[in-house]
């Protein structure tokens, strides 16, 4: 017997209102969790990292130490060919990674062994490709389930794209991203950033990842020096 809800997500007044990270990190970790689904990773589609690196992740609700583990053991429950050709998929897949049986958890933590993958392809009006990848302990979905999700996670995909991601297409970093710079280049870590400005550590994260995509930087030192360079910080 299948252990999610029977009706799908609806997202309500919240998906109007939304227009920032921190509105659409609630609205997707309210959808994860509707579905009994405990992970969520919303990412561009890569041709070089498939189906996408740690860098490609736009908001997601997993620690920034735990994005890679999360990354291979979704590759892990889609299998070797899913995984690879996940920028070509039109439709949701899923899968259930599995527990080696000489699995030794004091050597390796996994908390996503044993969980459930469910992989939702998503495109942009001029083509470019995401995908929502949601993961938890609970029992695969059936078709009617995924049709739900897949009609949820568009609704929102489409709203964040005309929020947020058609400005970061742009290049300019917007003003929260250049606070947040800032605060990088004073040597100040997520966690600290998060307090000062008031926001979520995973916000900051997100943040973080979009200043580095738009500045082409491979990582935070990296974007901070670009940021210096072209005078977006003092």
């Amino acid at each position: 017997m299948n252990n999610a809800p029977a009706i799908p997500f609806h997202a309500g007044p919240e998906l109007s209102r939304a227009i920032n990270r921190t509105d659409f990190f609630r609205l997707l970790k309210s959808a994860a969790q509707h579905y009994n689904f405990d992970n969520f990773a919303l990412a561009r589609i890569s041709e070089t990292s498939a189906p996408f690196g740690e860098r490609d992740i736009v908001i997601t609700n997993v620690a920034e130490r735990r994005v890679g583990l999360f990354i291979t053991t979704l590759k892990e429950a889609l299998g070797t060919v899913r995984a690879k050709s996940a920028q070509f998929l039109a439709t949701p897949v899923h899968g259930r990674s599995v527990r080696p049986e000489d699995y030794r958890s004091d050597l390796v933590f996994n908390e996503f062994l044993s969980g459930v993958f469910l992989f939702i392809p998503l495109f942009t009006p001029e083509g470019r490709r995401y995908c929502l990848v949601l993961s938890g302990e609970r029992q695969e979905p059936d078709q009617s389930e995924i049709a739900d999700m897949l009609l949820d996670a568009m609704r929102i995909f489409d709203k964040l794209y005309e929020e947020i991601l058609t400005q970061e297409m742009s290049g300019r970093l917007t003003q929260r991203e250049q606070e947040i710079v800032k605060w990088t280049s004073e040597g100040k870590t997520s966690a600290e950033i998060a307090i000062i400005l008031g926001l979520s550590e995973h916000t900051v994260n997100s943040h973080i990842t979009a200043a580095a995509r738009k500045l082409d930087a491979v990582n935070r030192v990296h974007m901070v020096a670009i940021a210096l360079r072209n005078g977006l910080v003092t």
